[in-house]
């Protein structure tokens, strides 16, 4: 296996905690425009629905999938690989997690709830497939952001060694 070289990982973690930033404040974003915005208005409801959609398809997405790519660059080039330690593995499962959860139930319910508010304005507000999905969202974006804080922790502190069957091959060798 080829290792990256010095430049090359610095530019790789580079990436990575760029993708990080953008993954953490569009999900910090999401939060604050779901707990501090109260829209008086048919256009303001249905703006600030399409602003949250707009972060979420160009912001967080971008930012996950940085996060994906340059994780895996990290994995298959260093000695940590995928599956070594047990921080990684859970880095992983959160990271991929995210992302399939996000495509095929976050961003649906970001859709319907700028559908409704774009067709019936205000009064979507009053609709129980409205109030659902917006539901939904605003628990679903604390949720993220407060998992993003604790992979952030991961990351930094590396709280679980090694993978059990991994320190069982290197023993049996």
């Amino acid at each position: 296996m080829t290792k990256l070289s010095v430049s090359q990982t610095k530019w790789n973690r580079a990436i990575h905690m760029l993708s990080a930033c953008l993954w953490g404040g569009g999900a910090l974003s999401m939060v604050l425009l779901h707990s501090t915005i109260t829209p008086f208005s048919g256009e303001a409801l249905y703006g600030r629905d399409l602003c949250i959609k707009a972060i979420d398809q160009y912001v967080v997405t971008t930012g996950a999938f940085g996060c994906l790519i340059t994780g895996t660059i990290f994995a298959w080039k260093n000695s940590w690989g995928f599956f070594k330690y047990n921080w990684i593995i859970t880095k992983w499962i959160i990271n991929v997690g995210f992302i399939i959860f996000g495509f095929l139930f976050y961003m649906p319910w970001l859709d319907h709830m700028s559908e409704l508010s774009g067709k019936t304005q205000l009064m979507a507000q009053l609709t129980p497939e409205y109030l659902r999905s917006q539901m939904l969202n605003e628990v679903t974006a604390f949720i993220v952001f407060g998992c993003l804080l604790l992979l952030v922790l991961i990351s930094v502190f590396k709280p679980w060694g090694k993978n059990s069957s991994f320190q069982r091959k290197s023993n049996m060798s």
